[in-house]
């Protein structure tokens, strides 16, 4: 399977209310992987002193390098290795985007999704499958 081009978001909660989600982007890479803005270094220290973490990412399902579906989520298990930032996606229930209506659908089933997303440009995912 094809993994999907993404971008990513590492965005640092600062404030307790904050009036858009871009407003504290510390970290942003591109669809190459490229960091655009902030750096992981700053994002590594944010975390130390106990920032909280919310993620984003954009799917580009037709390669045109224009996102077609994103998705945020707050950060709960994060790990720090050889200086990069990873996140444990808690499970979800699997969705399918249709852009037509547009809706997004969760799936009639029990499978579910889950993912590493890490600041070394990649996204690890599988789909967790009940017995």
């Amino acid at each position: 399977m094809k993994l999907l081009t993404l971008i990513y978001f590492f965005l640092i909660t600062i404030a307790q209310f904050t009036t858009a989600q871009t407003s504290n982007i510390v970290l942003k890479t591109n669809f190459e992987g490229t960091i655009e803005a902030g750096s992981i270094d700053t994002l590594i220290t944010k975390l130390q002193e106990g920032k909280s973490l919310r993620i984003g990412w954009q799917l580009d399902f037709n390669n045109d390098g224009e996102s077609d579906l994103e998705h945020w989520i707050d950060a709960d298990f994060i790990s720090i290795l050889n200086g990069h930032v990873f996140n444990q996606i808690k499970p979800i229930y699997r969705q399918v985007p249709k852009k037509e209506i547009p809706q997004v659908q969760i799936l009639n089933a029990t499978v579910q999704w889950t993912g590493i997303i890490g600041t070394n440009g990649k996204l690890i995912s599988r789909y967790i499958i009940p017995d």
